[in-house]
C-alpha cells in the first residue's frame, strides 16, 4: 500500500525517535606476522579488526522477546570483538513503517539487516531486492510460509534462525498439567501469517492427541479480556502461541485468565515471569545470539550467505511461576514441571 506524503511524513516522526546508534570497539588484533611480511592472512586479519560493519535493525513492536532476540544479537556481536554500528529503528507494530524503515537502510548502504519479527522481514527482503545487502532474520516462525525463503536450504539474500517449538510436546505437557484435559484454548491475532501458522499446527498435534482447539482472534490487546471470556467455558487449557499481539500484553493474558481459574501454557519461556504458568520454549536472548554468529560468518568469515541455511532455535527451557502455580491449586510435584526452573514473581 502506498502511503501519500502526509502519512508517509508521519510515520517517519514515528521512528525518528528510536533511532539508536552506537558502536562497539573491539580490542586490535595483533599481526602475528615478522615486520614487513606480505602474509595475505595477516593482511585479512587486519582487515577484519580495523572494520566497522553497520547493521540495520527493524524490529516490529517493543515487547519482551523481540526487545530480547535484539539484545541478544548486540550483545553476542560486541563479544565476539566484531566492530558494529548499530542503527535501531522500532516499526511500533505498523506495517507501513517496515518498509520506509528497510528502504531508509537500503539508501544507508547498511552492510547487513537485522530483521526481527515477520513483517519486519518481509519488508527487508522486498526492499533489499537487486542489491547486495544480506538479510538475517529472528522470531520468525516459517519462513517458507511467509515467502521469505523458497526452503531453509535455499536461500537467495535472505536467512536467519526460528523462533519454531513443536506443538506435540506442548501439548503432551497440558495433559499433564490437567487430568483428562480435552480442549486447548489459543488466542491470536488475525493479521500475522506467523500466528495463523502455528494455530494450524496445534489443530493438528491435537488431533494426534484426541484434543480439539478452540480459538478466537483478535486485531488489538483490546480484545484480549473478551477472547478470554469467550474462550473460559469451554477449554481446559490455554496455549500461549507466538503471537506480538498477545506477548505485547502477555500480563493482561495471564492475569484474565487466572481470574478465570485457567491454567496458561506458554512456547515462550520467559512468559513464565509475567504471570503465565509455565513456559516450555525458547529464549529469545539466546535466539538473538544464534542469529549473531550467523552474522559473524556472513561479515567477517566472508562466508556466501547462500550457503548460511535457516536455523532452527537451540536452547529450550522450561519455567514456572510459583505464585500462579499456587493460586491454581497445583503441587510441585506435578509431572509437567519436571525438570522446570521454579520463579517466585
Amino acid at each position: 500500500m502506498k502511503l501519500n506524503s502526509i502519512k508517509r511524513a508521519v510515520a517517519l516522526v514515528l521512528c525518528v525517535p528510536i533511532i539508536l546508534t552506537g558502536c562497539a570497539k573491539s580490542a586490535a588484533v595483533e599481526n602475528p606476522s615478522p615486520v614487513g611480511s606480505n602474509s595475505e592472512t595477516s593482511a585479512k586479519t587486519t582487515e577484519t579488526a580495523e572494520k566497522t560493519y553497520k547493521i540495520g535493525i527493524t524490529q516490529l513492536l517493543e515487547h519482551p522477546s523481540l526487545d530480547q532476540a535484539r539484545e541478544g544479537f548486540v550483545d553476542e556481536l560486541e563479544a565476539l570483538g566484531i566492530n558494529i554500528e548499530i542503527n535501531y529503528v522500532n516499526a511500533q507494530g505498523d506495517t507501513n513503517s517496515t518498509q520506509i524503515i528497510a528502504e531508509k537502510f537500503v539508501k544507508d548502504e547498511v552492510d547487513m539487516i537485522y530483521s526481527i519479527a515477520t513483517l519486519s522481514t518481509q519488508a527487508s527482503k522486498q526492499a533489499t531486492e537487486g542489491t547486495n545487502i544480506p538479510v538475517l532474520f529472528s522470531s520468525v516462525t516459517d519462513p517458507v510460509y511467509s515467502q521469505i525463503v523458497e526452503s531453509s536450504e535455499k536461500i537467495e539474500n535472505v536467512t536467519g534462525v526460528t523462533d519454531k517449538v513443536e506443538a506435540l510436546e506442548i501439548l503432551k505437557l497440558a495433559k499433564d498439567l490437567k487430568e483428562g484435559a480435552k480442549v486447548i484454548g489459543i488466542i491470536y491475532n488475525t493479521g500475522e501469517s506467523n500466528s495463523e501458522i502455528q494455530v494450524e499446527e496445534v489443530k493438528s498435534a491435537a488431533e494426534e492427541l484426541g484434543m480439539t482447539v478452540e480459538t478466537v482472534g483478535i486485531t488489538t490487546a483490546n480484545d484480549i479480556p473478551q477472547a478470554v471470556n469467550t474462550l473460559a467455558k469451554k477449554i481446559d487449557v490455554m496455549y500461549i502461541i507466538s503471537d506480538n499481539v498477545v506477548a505485547s500484553a502477555i500480563q493482561l493474558v495471564a492475569n484474565s485468565c487466572l481470574e478465570k481459574n485457567i491454567i496458561t501454557l506458554s512456547t515462550i519461556e520467559s512468559q513464565a515471569a509475567d504471570g503465565i504458568l509455565m513456559g516450555n520454549g525458547l529464549n529469545y536472548y539466546e535466539l538473538g545470539k544464534q542469529a549473531a554468529n550467523m552474522a559473524k560468518k556472513i561479515l567477517v568469515d566472508g562466508v556466501d550467505i547462500k550457503e548460511v541455511y535457516v536455523e532452527q532455535p537451540s536452547g529450550l527451557k522450561k519455567i514456572v511461576n510459583v505464585k500462579t502455580m499456587e493460586a491454581l491449586g497445583l503441587s510441585k510435584d506435578n509431572k509437567a514441571f519436571d525438570g522446570a526452573e521454579f520463579v517466585e514473581q
